[in-house]
């Protein structure tokens, strides 16, 4: 057997590469596996605007959970406004302040569709799906939030699971 019949006899062989996260989904409901996804699944993700810029997870803390308990008590993520309130403090007087919420689905495209290599392309997906499972259920909710002053824009993508707050974060630079 020469060589390139070697090589194309191995390639036959060789598995696919996984169209996932290395990680199976996390359970419903666990707070603590869906933090262990996250954190795994965006180690290699960015967001592309006019920069590229890490994903990373992000989590409300005990005291902000606390600060946004009225909405989160009524099985939603607040408004807008509200979150926005609780990450950039009093912004209503500055001006050019954006605080927008919006599905996530719109986001989740453009990440997967601007990622460079075919295991980031696949890390986002996975990354998508893991959302649309564990937000399907009563008692969750999603949303991806927009706030700032631009050009930097944050990008929260969170989803409600067992009363808490857990998703991604990252910056949109628009200039």
């Amino acid at each position: 057997m020469d060589y390139f019949e070697a090589l194309k006899t191995s390639q036959e062989q060789s598995p696919p590469p996984a169209a996932h996260s290395p990680l199976p989904l996390p359970a419903m409901h666990n707070v603590e596996e869906t933090i262990n996804y996250i954190k795994h699944t965006c180690s290699d993700l960015y967001f592309t605007s006019d920069s590229d810029e890490p994903v990373q997870i992000y989590q409300l803390s005990n005291p902000g959970l606390q600060a946004l308990e009225a909405s989160i008590s009524k099985l939603s993520l607040p408004s807008a406004h509200d979150f926005a309130v609780f990450v950039a403090g009093d912004a209503d007087s500055m001006e050019d302040f954006v605080a927008e919420k919006k599905p996530v689905a719109g986001f989740f495209e453009r990440l997967c569709n601007q990622q460079v290599t075919e295991q980031q392309k696949q890390l986002a997906e996975s990354l998508k799906r893991a959302f649309d499972v564990l937000t399907e259920e009563p008692g969750t909710d999603s949303a991806c939030y927009r706030i700032g002053v631009l050009p930097n824009i944050e990008v929260y993508v969170v989803m409600l699971i067992d009363g808490q707050v857990v998703g991604i974060k990252t910056v949109s630079v628009e200039t």
